[in-house]
This record gives C-alpha cells, sequence and structure tokens, in this order.
C-alpha cells in the first residue's frame, strides 16, 4: 500500500522516483548566467570553453570526474574546493593535484559569478584570507545538495549513509516489487537519458515480476 496525498494506493509494484532536492540557496550571480557561463554538467558542454579558462566548484568524485573531462578543452582549470579536504576517492584525488592544467584553492568559497551578458569571472573567498577574483569565461558548480528524498520511506528499505537507495541491475531494492530509478539512486551521472533507461529497465521488470517470469524474453523486431 503506498499512501499519498489523501488517499491510500493499493498495487503489486511499485517503482520510487521521488528525486532529489537540490541546493536551496545559489550565490549572487548564478541563476542570472545558467547557460551563458554557468553549467552543471562538463560533459555536456566542456567544448564550449576551448583553450579558455573555468572554474568548477566542488569536492566529491562527481566534481572532480567532470573537472577532468574539462581538461581535455580548458586552458586552465581551477578548483575551487570548499573544505580543507577532498571527499573523494584517493585515486581520483591523485590525479587531480598532479595534472598540469589544475590550479586548487582548498577552503575557498565561491561568493559570487560575475558577468553581464556571459560570465567574465568569479569572486572566490579562501577560509584565511581576502577575497579574490579570477578572471574565467566559465563556471561549473558542483556543491553538496542533491538529496534524495527518501524520508518518507521512515526506514522501510535500506539506504547508504547519503540517504540514497540500492538496487539491483533491473532496478529492484531489497524488497521484491520494490523497484527505484532516478536522483533516489545517487548516480553521479546526472543526464536524464540515464533516468529515462532506468525507467525503461524497471517498466520490463515491473511487467516480469507481475508475470511471475525470472527473466526478460527480448523481443526483436
Amino acid at each position: 500500500d503506498v499512501l499519498a496525498g489523501q488517499g491510500m494506493y493499493r498495487g503489486r509494484a511499485v517503482i520510487i522516483a521521488t528525486g532529489a532536492m537540490g541546493r536551496t540557496q545559489t550565490v549572487p550571480g548564478e541563476e542570472a548566467l545558467v547557460g551563458r557561463g554557468v553549467s552543471y554538467c562538463a560533459t555536456c558542454d566542456a567544448a564550449f570553453f576551448q583553450d579558455e579558462d573555468v572554474a568548477v566548484v566542488g569536492n566529491n568524485d562527481e566534481a572532480l570526474e567532470e573537472m577532468l573531462f574539462l581538461t581535455r578543452f580548458a586552458r586552465r582549470v581551477h578548483l575551487l574546493v570548499p573544505t580543507p579536504d577532498f571527499r573523494a576517492s584517493p585515486d581520483l584525488v591523485e590525479e587531480v593535484q598532479a595534472h598540469p592544467k589544475v590550479q586548487i584553492y582548498a577552503a575557498t568559497r565561491l561568493t559570487e559569478v560575475l558577468g553581464s551578458d556571459g560570465v567574465e569571472g568569479v569572486r572566490i573567498k579562501p577560509r584565511d584570507g581576502d577575497e579574490q577574483e579570477l578572471d574565467v569565461t566559465g563556471v561549473f558548480i558542483y556543491l553538496q545538495g542533491n538529496k534524495p528524498i527518501t524520508d518518507f520511506l521512515h526506514g522501510q528499505l535500506p539506504t547508504t549513509s547519503s540517504g540514497c537507495l540500492e538496487v539491483d541491475d533491473m532496478m529492484q531494492t531489497s524488497i521484491p516489487g520494490v523497484f527505484a530509478i532516478g536522483d533516489v539512486l545517487c548516480n553521479h551521472l546526472k543526464q536524464a537519458v540515464v533516468s529515462a533507461a532506468e525507467g525503461a529497465i524497471a517498466g520490463m521488470a515491473v511487467g516480469r515480476y507481475l508475470s511471475g517470469r525470472e527473466n526478460l524474453r527480448p523481443d526483436w523486431h
């Protein structure tokens, strides 16, 4: 049974796709310049910054992987790490620290995105220093804030320390008949096409579950 709104709904299977809550606050200039130098997806937009200087904000695996992708195009990447230490896998951190195109600013916050028609720079604030400006034409932001919306489950399904649901290859959770897709899984590839593919897999898996079949039988036409 699923309690939603003012009603109770009964079904033999359910797909959880409640998504995640984004950051509740942005820095000055960020929203106004989205799509004009401010981006949240290097794999989508990196090619627009060929031989230019850009900034990346973040400290986790996603931020570092996206930043390394940017180095294929950008002339220089300023990595703003809001915490004193990285919160990413050691191998990834080591690769970033050794990259000749990357300049790291530890314990440094992004305080403002500068520009009118496009990004012209960023203002940053080191924890133990004065504000300064960097001349960049792009800023890629990967700050923590994508919190999966799973609190309504009240512990009925196991989650990771970040509140993410875990599923098998067919998008099924540890409870038979309960599936999950999208941002509740905390995949670092936050692409609509990824969620759509997960939805297709889950839909087929639900059909298999309801019919009692153990394996999917593809029908090629």
